[in-house]
């Protein structure tokens, strides 16, 4: 049962002061936060119609973040990095991003450095050849796999494509040595372009829920993250720890991953976000 459906069947006699603690509870359980939930009930608990007050804060809390990630010509190759922990959904992201910005006529050279995985290389390699793009992948002289930040300096050192893609490796939030090669990656950029990466951005499973929050946090700390992008988003009960993300973090979010195509790439909706919860 979506918790819109759950709240409707609590609230249908929205009478008393229990019903904030109900409606506070509902919010907790579809993961809100506590924080979050708790400024809620008490706003939404004082009107009748809870459900289209529910929708209403959602939309507001959201609808100003949509955006979409915008390419500045001055700066050649324009790189974007995407970062994300295990099975997020990275490496096919790169693929969608290509076809995105190929699309809009910039062209596109990717960055393998997940360089730990090599199905991730393989992947990468497959898409470029349907994409037609450059990729930057490699072992060292002794045949093992070189390290990332070393990859991602010769590909912008060399790029001369509009955008580059620079995929990483998969990394829970909490493993400092893997998060400090993240950080690395950003500091060998920038002896390149100071102004490198021009992009950030974080890619999310949004059925991990308030992990989500977590992720956001602790990728921030090694560099300032620009925006967002969602994967296997859907109705489900987690899906109240996007609201808590958005609304804590503020940052942009530039779309969402619908599928395994290149093609699956769309503008987030809070329509459709609000529908799928309903229904």
């Amino acid at each position: 049962m979506s918790f819109f459906k759950k709240l409707k069947s609590i609230f249908a006699n929205f009478t008393s002061s229990k019903s904030n603690e109900e409606l506070e509870e509902i919010l907790i359980e579809a993961d809100f936060g506590v924080k979050l939930a708790a400024e809620l009930a008490k706003e939404i608990g004082v009107k009748g119609n809870i459900n289209e007050a529910l929708k209403n804060k959602i939309e507001a809390i959201l609808s100003p973040l949509i955006s979409d990630i915008k390419v500045n010509s001055e700066k050649h190759p324009f790189v974007i990095v995407l970062e994300g922990v295990n099975g997020s959904g990275k490496t096919t992201t790169v693929a969608k991003l290509a076809y995105y910005f190929m699309r809009k006529g910039f062209s596109v050279d990717m960055v393998a450095c997940d360089t730990f995985r090599v199905a991730a290389a393989e992947q990468l390699e497959v898409w470029a050849k349907r994409l037609n793009c450059k990729l930057y992948k490699g072992a060292d002289n002794s045949g093992k796999p070189r390290e990332p930040a070393s990859l991602a300096y010769e590909a912008l050192s060399n790029s001369k494509s509009d955008v580059l893609i620079i995929d990483t490796a998969g990394r829970l939030q909490n493993n400092a040595n893997l998060m400090n090669e993240l950080a690395k990656i950003h500091r060998v950029l920038k002896k390149i372009d100071d102004t490198a990466p021009h992009e950030t951005v974080l890619i999310l499973d949004a059925t991990t829920g308030q992990n989500m929050v977590e992720q956001v946090r602790e990728f921030q700390k090694v560099h300032p993250i620009t925006g967002l992008i969602l994967n296997k988003l859907d109705g489900n009960a987690k899906g109240g720890a996007l609201v808590r993300v958005a609304n804590e973090f503020k940052l942009p979010i530039y779309g969402v991953g619908i599928g395994e195509s290149e093609k699956d790439f769309e503008a987030f909706s809070v329509d459709k976000f609000l529908k799928d919860l309903v229904e």
